[in-house]
């Protein structure tokens, strides 16, 4: 079933929280049991998107990956 998650936008000086659908393709989530083990958020407020893990019925934050430096 395609259902949305309470999240918190993890990026620095953002702050947004609420419910959001993942994006992607909606069809891994109308099973009973989703298909895909993780999944992609884009804030409302700043726009930037985040990988989270599908646990159970909650999603947890992934680390995003450090940024290269020259």
């Amino acid at each position: 079933m395609l259902t949305d998650y309470i999240v918190h936008c993890p990026h620095v000086g953002c702050g947004w929280q609420g419910p959001l659908f993942p994006r992607g393709n909606h069809d891994n989530f109308k099973p009973a049991t989703p298909s895909c083990h993780e999944v992609v958020f884009e804030c409302p407020r700043c726009h930037r998107e985040w990988h989270a893990e599908v646990i159970g019925d909650d999603v947890h934050p992934l680390p995003s990956e450090p940024i290269p430096t020259s």
